[in-house]
């Protein structure tokens, strides 16, 4: 019996979590050889090379792709499309999988699921028919079109794939595999968070309250980056309070971003705010568990936030019909509004747990699919409707 190839591309520190559980048992199958492509932000200084973080993990990468161009603009954003478009073909004629495998709603993901689907070469998707704003919402979904195999991570994300036209026998709904790592991870006493790493150190007083930030670019308000990022910094600068804050990603409206953090170091109140390119996602898990709460609007206030009960503060349109859970209360981007959502977060406390997004062995299930589902004639795509 021959072995089945199959190609997993991780772009960026969040779809890399919800690989991790399915590669390791991929990994384990004596049926399975596995190749992994690395590209996106994993591959950028500015971003803290998170490359690295999947090599300490133990993982054999196979090819990287350099394919975001500089600019942190829409033409920047869209070109970085066009030479992912030009190198993946490249890179999947010589692995030559039997399947491909990636996660999410990004634009340096789109380009894969492309070359996958041009190629005749079956591909396989997780986290899709979810909503949300901006253009991840019409990435996701395209990206859907494009899949044969759907690993959807709730039921109404399930149905919204089916209403897409998908197979129903192709769509699973087995949870997200990023649940796995947060429920199997050996949390560290409150008191131990402040710790100095290889190449950070977390600043925080861990016996004082804190809050998390994590504000990105919206793509389709690319324009009011800058005045959406320092509305919300003048919100938590009257809190007062300790605040892990990291920077954007590297959509459209990143530059303008970050010029505006700085220039607010200037002009605010932030000697209380500690700012980080990245983190491990042990550290990032221990710190969102213990956290007064989560401002901004990463899809981590939404998701990962609610197996904690740690209250979030979602700003603006970014995560736009998202299943969510009693812990998020949503505001819109104003300062008094996001400034009382916190003082009211930090006064409530922790809410119930919730396992909307899975039970901690998607990893496992997703992967003994990948390895067994018949894909001899899974390419031609018709319309079930």
């Amino acid at each position: 019996m021959n072995k089945r190839k199959i190609c997993v591309v991780t772009s960026n520190r969040a779809d890399y979590t919800k690989l991790v559980p399915v590669m390791k048992s991929l990994i384990k199958n004596p049926n399975i050889e596995l190749s992994l492509v690395v590209t996106g932000s994993h591959l950028l200084k500015n971003y803290g090379e998170t490359k690295k973080y999947i090599e300490n993990d133990g993982f054999k990468i196979d090819f990287v792709a350099r394919t975001i161009l500089e600019g942190e603009d829409l033409i920047s954003m869209t070109k970085s499309i066009g030479i992912a478009a030009l190198e993946m073909p490249t890179i999947l004629d010589q692995i030559k999988p039997d399947l491909v495998l990636i996660v999410g709603d990004r634009f340096e993901i789109l380009p894969v699921a492309i070359a996958s689907a041009f190629m005749n070469i079956p591909l396989a998707h997780i986290q899709g028919g979810e909503v949300s704003g901006t253009i991840d919402e019409t990435t996701r979904h395209t990206i859907t079109k494009l899949a044969h195999i759907h690993f959807p991570a709730t039921e109404k994300s399930k149905e919204r794939i089916i209403k897409l036209g998908e197979k129903p026998e192709h769509v699973f709904n087995l949870g997200c595999p990023g649940v796995d790592i947060i429920k199997e991870i050996d949390y560290k006493p409150r008191e131990k968070l402040a710790e100095t790493k290889e190449d950070y150190t977390i600043d925080i007083n861990p016996n004082l309250p804190y809050i998390i930030l994590i504000q990105h670019p919206v793509t389709t308000e690319f324009e009011q980056a800058s005045e959406q990022i320092l509305t919300t910094l003048k919100a938590v600068s009257r809190t007062k309070m300790q605040t892990v804050m990291f920077y954007p990603n590297i959509d459209a409206g990143n530059a303008d971003m970050i010029k505006t953090i700085r220039n607010a170091i200037s002009t605010l109140d932030l000697s209380k705010v500690y700012m980080y390119k990245h983190m491990s996602y042990f550290d990032f898990l221990n710190l969102l568990k213990n956290a007064e709460c989560i401002v901004g609007n990463s899809s981590a206030g939404i998701r990962e936030s609610c197996l904690f009960g740690t209250p979030t503060v979602n700003i603006g349109t970014r995560q736009n019909g998202r299943e969510r859970t009693e812990n998020i209360v949503d505001v819109d981007c104003n300062e008094e509004q996001i400034y009382q959502a916190i003082l009211d977060a930090v006064k409530h406390g922790k809410y119930p747990e919730s396992d909307l997004y899975g039970d901690g062995e998607s990893g496992k299930k997703i992967a003994e699919v990948l390895a067994n589902i018949d894909i001899s004639n899974i390419v031609q795509k018709k319309l079930t409707y």
